[in-house]
């Protein structure tokens, strides 16, 4: 992968796969369908237990098999029949996949959704949520991949309606956001105050942890003091809220060492460290790797 690469983007993908590559049914720099991806292909696409920040908004579902994944510093396990949506900026590294796994998605340009839609505020999925998981049934993994199917077809038309295309992608995006609201009520009763908590300090973690890393910060953000959030955080997770703060901060670190040119000092500057010497301790402390090693890893 190109190093100069901070995100990785439509440019990235149609680098790694050529013009010609049959993996993707369309591919340009605003709109990328995948109908099939099994363990090889996205292993080719996307490399195994680094992570990426990925700059358009992706949507997929699971045809079969299982995967691990960390998203947003989350670990998460996914199987058939889950719908997945990513919001721009999400950070993802995939850890493991079995054999018969299989994906179908797409993603989508913020020039294409303004351009289709008008604004970003104009579908409220793509204001509310970072990402998304919902373990559908048989007929609502129908419902997404007929919609997907459709948009493959007339894109691969002549001189295709791209409004009528972006219909598709907006009725995927409306019809995710409903499953979504639909599963959230039905899971209302068993969701707890603290859970709601600790989703909210994981929000601000991912948010502001490249120049925020103080219990301090994020209490006042939550309106709580900082005992009650660190004690809640370690009932809720099993882990500290300054191991999830330094988390966060090694995962920005980490893609800043694979996908960019930065120096040292230019990625310890960027994430608030007093002087590289302090942040390469830091490094060192939480993945045992200095940042020299493991950027050549």
């Amino acid at each position: 992968m190109n190093k100069q690469l901070e995100r990785y983007d439509f440019a990235a993908i149609q680098k790694k796969l050529g013009p010609e590559d049959p993996l993707h049914g369309f591919l340009s720099e605003n709109v990328a369908l995948l109908m099939a991806g099994n363990k090889d292909k996205l292993g080719f696409i996307l490399p195994f237990h680094e992570p990426l920040i990925l700059e358009e908004v992706r949507i997929g579902y699971i045809r079969k098999g299982e995967a691990d994944y960390t998203i947003n510093l989350i670990p998460v396990h996914l199987s058939a029949n889950t719908i997945i949506f990513l919001n721009r900026g999400s950070i993802i590294k995939i850890e493991q996949m079995s054999d018969d796994y299989e994906l179908a998605g797409f993603s989508l340009s913020d020039y294409l959704l303004t351009a289709s839609f008008g604004s970003r505020h104009d579908i409220p999925l793509l204001n509310q949520y970072s990402e998304l998981f919902i373990h559908a049934s048989d007929e609502e993994v129908s419902v997404v991949e007929n919609l997907l199917e459709a948009a493959w077809k007339m894109m691969h038309q002549q001189d295709f309606n791209r409004e009528a295309v972006g219909s598709i992608f907006a009725a995927l995006l409306h019809y995710v956001s409903h499953l979504y609201d639909k599963m959230t009520n039905q899971q209302h009763q068993i969701i707890t105050h603290g859970y709601e908590l600790f989703q909210k300090f994981i929000h601000l973690v991912n948010q502001h942890s490249h120049q925020e890393r103080q219990l301090a910060f994020y209490a006042n953000k939550l309106f709580l003091s900082q005992r009650y959030l660190g004690t809640l955080i370690k009932q809720e997770s099993g882990k500290t809220a300054k191991e999830w703060i330094d988390k966060a901060v090694v995962t920005d670190a980490q893609v800043l060492l694979k996908h960019t040119d930065k120096t040292i000092a230019e990625i310890s500057n960027e994430l608030n460290f007093a002087n590289p010497s302090f942040f390469c301790k830091y490094f060192r402390r939480i993945t045992g790797l200095s940042p020299q090693e493991y950027r050549k890893g």
